[in-house]
């Protein structure tokens, strides 16, 4: 039976480029990241990459928000077990996972963060990233404690990805706490 016009055969191809660039930028950072690179990863043709995405910024800016995204719904599954009482000694587990188990998507969520310091069409995206955990703690914080522990989390995190090996969890409770 003939394939339908105008009908994709290859309908997850743009995901499987994206999961390929984010791949990309977990194995070698942004100065990794090439059309080529990531059809390679992606198993497609160089010719996919451009067509689904129009350059690599546009590319770069759709794997920032698949990791807002990711996060995002991380944090909802983890704000559901979380209590006002162990809010930062449960931040400070989360933290220690993100720069453990985690290090190389969280490696990559804050090189694709900074690119907001000099590019205005990534910095809204890089405030609702940094936002993504405040809105999170405020369910059990009030709103103003809760952008403050988000920031110093923020801090913190950054600050132990350049450490080997990464500080204890008892390390990290003792920066969060106020």
């Amino acid at each position: 039976m003939a394939r339908k016009k105008h009908t994709p055969n290859d309908p997850d191809r743009r995901q499987r480029i994206l999961d390929a660039a984010i791949a990309v930028l977990q194995d070698g950072g942004i100065p990794a990241v090439s059309a080529r690179a990531i059809a390679a990863r992606a198993e497609v043709p160089v010719g996919s990459v451009s067509y689904h995405f129009d350059s690599i910024r546009s590319l770069l800016r759709e794997a920032l928000r698949s990791i807002i995204e990711f996060r995002e719904q991380s944090l909802r599954e983890w704000n559901e077990t979380v209590t006002e009482g162990d809010v930062v000694e449960r931040l400070a587990e989360l933290i220690h996972a993100q720069i453990t188990t985690g290090r190389n998507l969280t490696v990559v969520a804050y090189e694709l963060y900074l690119l907001g310091l000099r590019d205005p069409e990534f910095r809204a995206l890089s405030i609702e990233a940094t936002s993504v955990l405040s809105r999170q703690l405020a369910v059990h914080l009030p709103e103003e404690e809760a952008r403050r522990l988000a920031a110093v989390a923020d801090g913190v995190q950054m600050h132990s990805l350049f450490l080997r090996p990464a500080p204890p969890v008892t390390s990290i409770i003792e920066e969060l706490s106020p």
